[in-house]
């Protein structure tokens, strides 16, 4: 055979099998393509990102695993912290699926802002309580004695949801203990915290002497450190924690998803089971 027609037979079967690869490989990234956590393949995946008040730090973990377990193909990734930080946050375009607030407030700002996609659920109420150390060094028994002299009373930051119930306790408190009241209680203020579990934290290692904290802030891991102190019903008030989707979710899906996880009557009980109140008492 003219050995020039072999080596064009050659090169005509060498760009034949390029030509074929390249089919082969075009159809498998098409084919990929449906996966991960868009809404054209048959499962749903990727990362959820919840911004939540401090106080749900236990109770969103365990929901957290819940959600991951009922979607195995996501992450659930939850940033803590003061509801008005968070909402800060959300402000300034921080990359995040759901809100949860420890308050109305922030959220009807996020509203406001148009921040939000839907309405917001009311998922779960709290109330606030008075956290000593174990030994109680200041013998405070009752909401009275934290305006007595010296008592080292420690508060979550100022615009932080559990440090404003704190204010308005004290503010009905005028009305029983006296005119001053709030003003003596606010002058034992030695620190300020970021949120309610560090303000609390401070008495679980005996910096202070007092906080006030949420019922679902008294853990198991600190209840051989610290004692409760009630408030009365009277002057208590009830927080209101809402839930929504934000508009620029980068998974919709899964934050309609975990809306909807949180309101069932499964979230309600982990909720429960962590001193929350549920949201229809």
């Amino acid at each position: 055979m003219d050995p020039r027609r072999v080596w064009s037979l050659a090169l005509l079967l060498l760009v034949l099998v390029i030509v074929l690869a390249g089919c082969g490989s075009s159809g498998s990234n098409s084919g990929g393509g449906n996966g991960g956590s868009g809404e054209g393949g048959g499962q749903q995946g990727g990362t959820l990102t919840i911004l939540a008040a401090s106080s749900l730090t236990d109770a969103f973990a365990e929901l957290g695993n819940i959600f991951e377990q009922q979607n195995p193909t996501t992450t659930v990734k939850t940033s803590l912290g003061a509801s008005s930080d968070l909402l800060a946050q959300i402000q300034q375009g921080a990359p995040a699926d759901v809100f949860a607030s420890a308050a109305q407030e922030e959220m009807n700002t996020a509203v406001k802002d148009g921040l939000v996609a839907g309405k917001p659920e009311v998922f779960v109420k709290n109330r606030e309580i008075i956290m000593v150390p174990k030994h109680n060094p200041a013998n405070i028994k009752g909401l009275v004695d934290l305006s007595k002299p010296n008592v080292k009373l420690v508060l979550a930051a100022k615009d932080v949801p559990a440090a404003d119930y704190a204010l308005e306790i004290l503010g009905k408190a005028n009305k029983v203990y006296g005119s001053g009241f709030k003003q003596e209680v606010l002058s034992n203020v030695v620190s300020r915290e970021a949120d309610v579990r560090a303000s609390v934290n401070r008495v679980v290692v005996g910096d202070a002497d007092a906080t006030f904290g949420y019922r679902s802030d008294y853990t198991p891991d600190i209840r051989d450190k610290v004692k409760v102190i009630p408030i009365p019903q009277n002057l208590n008030i009830i927080a209101t924690y809402p839930i929504a989707a934000l508009k620029d979710a980068k998974e919709p899906g899964l934050a309609k998803k975990w809306v909807a996880l949180v309101t069932s009557k499964e979230g309600q009980k982990v909720l429960k089971k962590w001193n929350f109140e549920p949201a229809a008492d």
